[in-house]
């Protein structure tokens, strides 16, 4: 019987397809689906519409204030050759030298101060204890914080005026009887900046360290939870500031004198240097949002929703 002779390569083992190509063996790239790359463009087209949408929506009001305060020009006479003439100041520097603008900003400022300190004073033991004590009064203060805003403010003014006239009579006289509704007004803000603040630096984890160590409650209060919560603090202060800079509907049923009301009352005898006023505070008022937002992010602070 003759022998069959098997050649060398026949006896080798037999190799993995990729080998064979000359590539080493792993994972297939994974093919995309068609039509795939088409619907992620067609998704970005129309995020960006939509914010360039949004964008136009809030800057040509803006705009449209900015040229009837800060323009001499009647709008018939509006052409490509006097767009860009008569352009001055002036109404606005003529608003700012009104001293009751001064005299309604300090007004405006002690409120928003006081308004701030009341809300800090109620709701900061609140969430240190919902945070480090009971997780599950959270939900509850991110739903009673949001009560206020169901309540209109007409109804809200009526009855507390109601309440007070019969037992603080002189109380109402007073700009300082805005303050408990601005507290109120404000809490949904103050509340969940403070929230954010705590839960972003573990504040349990801070407590139980500082008590392991020794330290008493103020000194756990004062030395290791308020340093740490300074950027939600600020966030908070911010936030509430903005608030009392631009509410109006409780400050006219009571009939009291704040920017706002100001405003409203002086736009009525100056237009054009009203709405110039108006428009410089809106700019501020916004520049300070976007500070405290910076402020946030620096911090890696977000804002807690729960409760909407």
């Amino acid at each position: 019987m003759s022998a069959v002779v098997v050649p060398e390569t026949a006896r080798q083992t037999p190799t993995p397809a990729g080998d064979r190509a000359g590539r080493p063996a792993g994972p297939r790239p994974v093919a995309r689906r068609p039509g795939v790359g088409r619907r992620r463009s067609g998704l970005e087209a129309v995020r960006w519409t939509f914010l360039v949408v949004l964008g136009l929506y809030f800057v040509v009001p803006q705009l449209a204030m900015a040229r009837f305060a800060f323009q001499n020009v009647p709008v018939v006479l509006l052409n490509q050759h006097t767009l860009l003439s008569r352009w001055s100041a002036a109404s606005l520097l003529r608003a700012l030298h009104e001293p009751a603008l001064w005299q309604a900003t300090r007004t405006s400022a002690l409120l928003a101060v006081l308004t701030l300190v009341l809300d800090l004073a109620l709701l900061l033991p609140l969430a240190i204890v919902a945070e480090v004590r009971a997780p599950r009064l959270r939900t509850v203060l991110a739903t009673v914080t949001l009560l206020p805003w169901v309540v209109p403010p007409i109804a809200l003014v009526v009855g507390v005026a109601a309440t007070f006239r019969t037992v603080a009579p002189g109380f109402l006289t007073s700009p300082l009887a805005l303050v408990p509704f601005y507290a109120v007004w404000a809490m949904p803000f103050t509340y969940r900046a403070i929230d954010s603040g705590l839960r972003a630096v573990n504040a349990r984890t801070l407590v139980e360290a500082a008590r392991s160590l020794g330290a008493g409650l103020p000194t756990v209060l004062f030395r290791v939870l308020m340093p740490n919560l300074s950027a939600s603090l600020v966030a908070a202060g911010g936030l509430t500031a903005a608030l009392v800079l631009g509410e109006f509907a409780f400050a006219s049923l009571l009939l009291k004198t704040t920017l706002p009301t100001y405003l409203v009352d002086y736009q009525r005898d100056a237009p054009q240097a009203g709405m110039a006023l108006a428009l410089a505070v809106m700019v501020l008022t916004a520049l300070a949002l976007g500070a405290v937002v910076h402020l946030l992010r620096r911090r890696g602070l977000g804002v807690s929703t729960t409760g909407f």
